[in-house]
């Protein structure tokens, strides 16, 4: 079976020609079309081109800590531990970089302890809640031992190593940590079940990441594998003293390199999983849900009210 498709309003780093929905769609169908009138329109949260499509199966996937709109979508693909029937699954933006990854950089003892201490790799300066604590959280740490940043943020070096949007960000960016035994690896906020790349990243540099976002981080990844500054309640001091004693205990820092990063409920399935997910909505074909049928999305907003009706709204709010 040949697909109609069509994607937009995707994150700027998506390619439209080579990503996870067409792997699935070579692997299971006959093949796609890309088309201006699909069956199936895969659209994500940073634009509202999809408004415009009406009469096709609508599949909403999201890389932000955003949460599903399903009286516009038919089917969600998010971070939240939630469940909707066949119409929801989970899958967090690092399970993506499995695409990227096959197998961490091996690394020995000693090398792993004579690396350069700590990296903080940037661009985002002020969008998110994390974007001043882990700034703050730098500046405190840099009293201990100095911390290298390469990006935009709080740069100290004398170039931009890492290019993000210049040839394979992703390896430069691994390469470079690499060498360091502490890697900062804080989200921009602070939401259940959103963990992104941030974390997998220096897990494959066999770095030691420094975490700080999704606060049921755990339910995915080992506790003895990461520093979790989730468990400190934003106290600075308590983190690095934590970070400075492992830095000075050797045993106990290779315990914490070579645990296994994944925690025993992951579920080890999930790419398969979401495979059956993706060839399920497919296989069902062009038979979108019947949407908010009484229009309670429109009646609701407060654009859509009377003159009369916005006056008295805005007066007894």
């Amino acid at each position: 079976m040949r697909l109609k498709i069509y994607f937009c309003d995707m994150p700027k780093l998506f390619d439209y020609n080579n990503n996870f929905f067409l792997d699935i769609i070579n692997k299971y169908f006959e093949g796609y079309e890309i088309s201006d009138n699909p069956d199936f329109l895969f659209y994500s949260a940073c634009g509202t081109t999809h408004l415009k499509f009406k009469n096709c199966v609508k599949i909403f996937w999201t890389e932000e800590s955003v949460v599903p709109d399903f009286n516009e979508c038919d089917y969600g693909i998010a971070f939240d531990w939630i469940t909707f029937e066949d119409r929801y699954i989970r899958r967090p933006i690092w399970l993506e970089e499995q695409r990227f990854y096959k197998d961490f950089l091996e690394i020995d003892d000693e090398k792993a302890l004579n690396r350069s201490f700590c990296n903080f790799i940037y661009y985002n300066d002020n969008q998110g809640e994390g974007t001043e604590f882990r700034k703050k959280f730098v500046k405190k740490l840099a009293e201990y031992k100095r911390v290298d940043c390469p990006g935009k943020v709080l740069n100290n070096m004398k170039a931009n190593l890492v290019g993000r949007f210049e040839g394979d960000w992703r390896k430069s960016k691994v390469d470079f940590v690499n060498n360091y035994k502490f890697t900062i690896a804080f989200e921009n906020a602070c939401y259940r079940g959103y963990t992104t790349e941030k974390i997998i990243h220096p897990f494959v540099a066999r770095s030691i990441p420094i975490y700080w976002g999704n606060p049921i981080v755990e339910k995915d990844f080992n506790s003895e594998a990461f520093i979790n500054c989730n468990g400190y309640e934003n106290d600075i001091d308590a983190i690095v003293d934590r970070i400075i004693q492992l830095d000075q205990d050797d045993d106990a820092y290779l315990r914490m390199l070579h645990a296994s990063p994944m925690s025993n409920s992951f579920n080890t399935n999930e790419l398969e999983d979401f495979e059956r997910f993706i060839v399920h909505i497919l296989k069902k074909g062009n038979n979108p849900y019947n949407k908010d049928s009484i229009n309670y999305a429109k009646r609701m907003s407060v654009d859509s009210l009377s003159r009369k009706e916005k006056i008295k709204y805005f007066f007894f709010k």
